[in-house]
């Protein structure tokens, strides 16, 4: 035993075994990086590594039976010992072996540690913000959220331009799959948007968001074959937790978010029941073909509500011609009408959604907002309430319920569930706007200032936050800053409004009040709570009042201004006179506001 371990040892076995191993391990990591890029077939990656473990025996062999020598390569048995050169060989082995080990500890370090860097340029540092005032200390600095996870938009890999929604479809169905897992906090499809294609560091990117990891992929798509890239990031170490490929067959698209979402947990040590297993694994459509609509159809939302209809509605409606049981493509369109006001389609398509998905909370908020937009408040809170039972994460359905609970007079419910939604989705302008407001009506004036600011910080070219940080100044007594803000506002709007032309009465400037309120009402004169809004801008106080009298007798209420009117927030003093007032009481109680 002892002759053949010394003849293993002189004939390089050992070493050229050792060279072996490392030149295939990387190999193996050079495929695996190189042909995703060309969109391969997962089984040639599959039968490279088969093929390097078949050729380590052979190897082996080799080196035990022949030897090279300066003549040549011949076989070992038929060299005198006293004229080999396996001494030099192995010395030679040695440094090829140590090289190799030292190629190998390069590409870890890269590949671990400054990936980001070859991906991400650094950061501009021309970048000025804006001067404001200090934020409260809860939104100055908050603390990073547990078992978080901020995943950054996929790129599009695809050749063909015109199949790049399928990054977005796939990203956005992702965060649907987390978001099931009750132990993760996911940060909101919102607020991630906006770093799509930047070139930023994944540590900074995490600090902004308070998350403590971060996940980037990419995603291309060709001949029925998708291709995926995921990995996790520590955000303060940069060091990789977890990374996947898969290349397959689109039907299997599935079972790939379906795998991410369970490797993010786990690499997190997140704890999900069984319950919560199966809803990840659950496969929403039989049909390949209607999800890559569906997942089209997904993609549309991040144009915004304008032309929604147009962009979302035909797609959906074929992904369900192709499988009558797709449950969430009926919820989208749900939504979509929601959003456009068509309260039969509401209904007609959240009910199908909720009878094939009982525990749909997207076809629930659909209806919530539905009832919400009509001015029926209790309704829209009590679908609201079953909605954010089904999806506690999803800030677009805790959105839903902050309002819903404002608008009925539940404010400090609503303060908490915006505080909430704000941390998974922090840097969603809408949720700070709404957040200012229920702050405001809660009687914390300033940091429903402090909100409505951070709101316009977040996005300056909206007229909405705009106007209310006016009115907000201005009943403050910071009249320049209001007028300021208003006056921006204006400029912002793309047509006049009820809505502008009531924040220059607050304002105090009355005549751009008078302006704005007849030329909106030269497009369409205002009714219900808009025509109380436009009698007081033109100070026809009877006017107003009557109109106010029949908003009660119609029971037909809308959400924003008529909060406003019925709790006097704006501190008009119109409505503070005894026959506004009794009306105003009227209408509390009929909303069931306490």
């Amino acid at each position: 035993m002892a002759s053949v371990w010394g003849e293993l040892k002189r004939r390089n076995v050992f070493k050229v075994g050792a060279a072996y191993v490392v030149v295939a391990w990387l190999l193996i990591q050079v495929t695996d990086i190189v042909l995703p890029t060309f969109s391969s077939p997962e089984w040639v990656g599959q039968t490279i590594t088969f093929v390097l473990i078949l050729g380590l025996p052979v190897a082996v062999i080799l080196a035990w039976a022949f030897e090279i020598t300066p003549d040549g390569v011949k076989k070992t048995h038929r060299i005198p010992l006293e004229d080999s050169i396996a001494h030099i060989t192995g010395q030679k082995l040695n440094y090829f072996v140590t090289g190799l080990l030292a190629l190998a500890v390069v590409f870890l370090i890269v590949d671990d540690y400054f990936e980001d860097s070859v991906q991400r340029t650094v950061v501009q540092e021309s970048v000025v913000e804006t001067p404001t005032a200090v934020p409260e200390p809860e939104e100055a600095q908050l603390d990073v959220l547990p078992n978080s996870v901020a995943v950054l938009p996929f790129d599009n890999m695809s050749a063909d331009p015109e199949d790049g929604y399928f990054a977005a479809g796939i990203h956005d169905e992702i965060l649907n799959q987390l978001a099931k897992i009750s132990a993760l906090n996911v940060i909101a499809r919102t607020s991630v948007m906006q770093y799509a294609g930047a070139a930023r560091p994944i540590t900074e990117i995490a600090r902004e968001l308070n998350v403590g990891t971060v996940m980037e992929g990419s995603v291309s798509y060709a001949d029925g074959r998708v291709a995926v890239r995921a990995q996790l990031i520590d955000a303060v170490t940069g060091v990789h937790l977890w990374s996947e490929s898969y290349n397959r067959e689109f039907s299997d698209l599935f079972a790939i978010q379906a795998d991410i979402a369970r490797n993010i947990a786990n690499a997190l040590e997140a704890e999900f029941s069984l319950e919560e297993q199966g809803n990840i694994a659950h496969v929403p459509t039989s049909s390949p073909l209607a999800y890559a609509l569906f997942l089209k159809a997904v993609s549309e939302l991040q144009a915004g509500n304008v032309g929604i209809r147009n962009r979302m509605e035909p797609l959906l409606l074929n992904a369900i011609d192709l499988d009558p049981n797709f449950a969430l493509a009926y919820a989208y369109l749900a939504r979509v009408y929601a959003i456009i006001r068509e309260e039969t389609l509401t209904l007609e398509y959240a009910e199908k959604a909720l009878e094939l998905d009982p525990d749909s909370g997207l076809a629930y908020a659909a209806i919530s907002f539905m009832n919400y937009r009509a001015g029926r408040f209790e309704e829209a809170l009590e679908f609201s309430e079953q909605a954010v039972q089904r999806s506690p994460a999803d800030s677009f359905v805790l959105d839903r319920y902050a309002d819903d609970s404002l608008a009925t007079g539940h404010v400090e419910q609503a303060n908490r569930v915006l505080e909430r939604a704000i941390e998974l989705d922090p840097v969603n302008a809408e949720l700070y706007s709404d957040l200012g407001w229920t702050r405001w009506h809660s009687g914390d004036r300033v940091g429903g200032i402090v909100a409505m600011r951070r709101a316009v910080e977040l996005n300056p070219e909206s007229s909405g936050p705009q106007r209310a940080l006016g009115m907000m100044e201005a009943t403050l007594g910071n009249i320049a800053e209001g007028v300021a803000q208003v006056q921006l506002a204006e400029r912002l709007a793309a047509t006049p409004s009820i809505h502008t032309a009531y924040s220059y009465r607050v304002v105090g400037l009355h005549e751009d009040a008078a302006r704005v309120a007849r030329a909106s009402a030269d497009e369409e004169f205002p009714a219900g709570i808009l025509s109380v809004l436009y009698h007081l801008v033109l100070n026809e106080e009877e006017q107003a009042l009557a109109a106010l009298v029949q908003l009660t007798e119609s029971s037909s209420f809308s959400a924003g201004p008529f909060i406003w009117v019925m709790t006097n927030a704006l501190d008009d003093p119109t409505l503070e006179k005894p026959e506004f007032q009794a009306l105003r009481a009227a209408l509390r109680e009929q909303v069931g506001w306490n």
